[in-house]
């Protein structure tokens, strides 16, 4: 249950994971509504995605991945993994006005605006939501920080502590690097799990389109060493 640093060999089976993981987070729906009716532009930019996060160029990224196996003898598969910012180690190098690499903006102008499976108002909305909350909360401590990304788990093997791990992997970096904190936009599926481990919320806050009813709700959560 260690975790291991994801490799670019790794993006089939990490895709394979966020597939079937996402779907049970209602940000996923809210996003992607039409990945049944379009799998192929869904599985393209769904792996796309995670080519830019597991290149060893885009090195502001990090993915650690968990092993388990499906039957008892079987060789370990990966089941879960999380994505870090971990653009604090470049910005000690160049400096606070250092910019991160921006994945999500390389899958866009790589065809991720025209894919068929997105609600792209949504989306948008989703994406530039989180960044205006990040700016508001966490951006005045300074790039001495971690951002927590993504994480997920093959459902069925949630509950067994592979995320749980993964997030203790990244809390000693944040002790061992002597970072001010990690952050993350918790959904409410990820809400317990984070103040279980012991994050703490900042704030809520809401992703909406103007003009719709529909709407996520998300956690800005931090946790600070020795909390």
């Amino acid at each position: 249950m260690t975790p291991r640093l994801g490799l670019p060999a790794d993006v089939d089976a990490i895709t394979n994971v966020i597939i079937q993981a996402m779907p049970l987070d209602p940000q996923w729906d809210y996003r992607f509504p039409w990945r049944h009716e379009f799998p192929e532009d869904h599985y393209k930019y769904t792996r796309m995605l995670f080519e830019y996060f597991l290149d060893p160029s885009y090195d502001d990224w990090l993915v650690m991945v968990v092993e388990d196996s499906f039957e008892p003898g079987d060789d370990p598969q990966i089941v879960a993994f999380g994505v870090w910012d971990v653009s604090f180690a470049n910005k000690r190098i160049h400096g606070p006005g250092y910019i991160p690499q921006d994945p999500v903006t390389d899958v866009e102008e790589n065809g991720g605006s025209t894919r068929r499976d997105a609600n792209h108002e949504h989306f948008n909305a989703f994406w530039k939501g989180q960044i205006k909350e990040y700016q508001k909360l966490f951006s005045p401590i300074g790039p001495e920080q971690m951002h927590m990304q993504i994480l997920a788990t093959l459902p069925d093997f949630q509950r067994r502590g592979h995320g749980s791990s993964l997030c203790k992997w990244a809390m000693e970096t944040v002790r061992r690097e002597r970072l001010k904190d990690m952050s993350v936009m918790a959904s409410p599926m990820g809400y317990e799990l984070y103040t279980w481990l012991g994050f703490h919320c900042v704030e809520r806050f809401y992703i909406q389109v103007p003009g719709e009813e529909e709407r996520l709700t998300l956690e800005a959560m931090i946790y600070k060493p020795g909390r």
